[in-house]
């Protein structure tokens, strides 16, 4: 059964945009994250340490804006971001050749040790780390596909509890079904696009698909407005 998306919409009485998280779906796209270890916050009170772990994504499998995809409308139809904007990220995408999924490599690496007669291994995950001022952290992870030959390339959003609403999280146990409200700036858009942009070759197609189709939705209702 596929995960369910998040939820992102504007609310007009603050002029945001607005993503609602999940608290208590720890096998969906979001999960709360301790000391970078998933915890129950059904059972264990929310730290103001701990961060809610998104895995995020910008369409679905019909090629239908979701998350990302949706906060990108939305900030352009808004003015959270400019068509100056949209136009430096397409020129970053346009520049871009390397991609995570063909420059890093996931290696498995032996040890001296064994347990109950098995040899113990490491498999290592090249992870790329970009902090957005002190609002949220974007990672990507190179892992093996699935059910292909070679590498792939995941985006995660890393959300600090702290920074979401309601304002009374910290410090209690979420309630069943849950949802934490929080709201992305302009900068961590930005950023997420141009994550996708070098995590994969493929990524970086769509998103210039998307940001094209925004400045063309943006040059139309200029026109329309004459």
């Amino acid at each position: 059964m596929p995960r369910k998306f998040v939820e992102v919409e504007w609310d007009a009485a603050t002029s945001r945009i607005i993503c609602k998280l999940p608290l208590t779906q720890p096998t969906g796209r979001v999960r709360v994250k301790r000391k970078g270890q998933p915890i129950a916050v059904r059972q264990e009170p929310i730290s103001d340490e701990d961060v809610l772990e998104w895995q995020i994504a910008y369409r679905d499998d019909e090629g239908n804006p979701t998350e990302l995809g949706i906060m990108l409308q939305l900030a352009q139809k808004h003015t959270l971001l400019t068509p100056t904007d949209l136009t430096q990220l397409l020129a970053f995408i346009e520049a871009q050749s390397e991609f995570c999924d063909e420059k890093f490599a996931v290696i498995d690496e032996p040890t001296p040790k064994e347990f109950c007669g098995f040899k113990v291994w490491w498999r290592k995950h090249p992870l790329l780390r970009y902090e957005v001022r002190n609002e949220a952290v974007i990672e990507i992870e190179v892992r093996h596909r699935q059910r292909a030959v070679g590498f792939q390339s995941m985006v995660f959003l890393f959300v600090p509890v702290r920074f979401c609403e309601p304002s009374d999280l910290v410090g209690r146990r979420a309630m069943r079904n849950e949802v934490a409200k929080w709201s992305p700036s302009s900068e961590v858009i930005k950023a997420l696009v141009r994550a996708f942009v070098i995590a994969s070759r493929r990524h970086k197609d769509d998103m210039e698909k998307l940001l094209r189709k925004q400045l063309a939705t943006n040059v139309n209702a200029q026109e329309f407005a004459k």
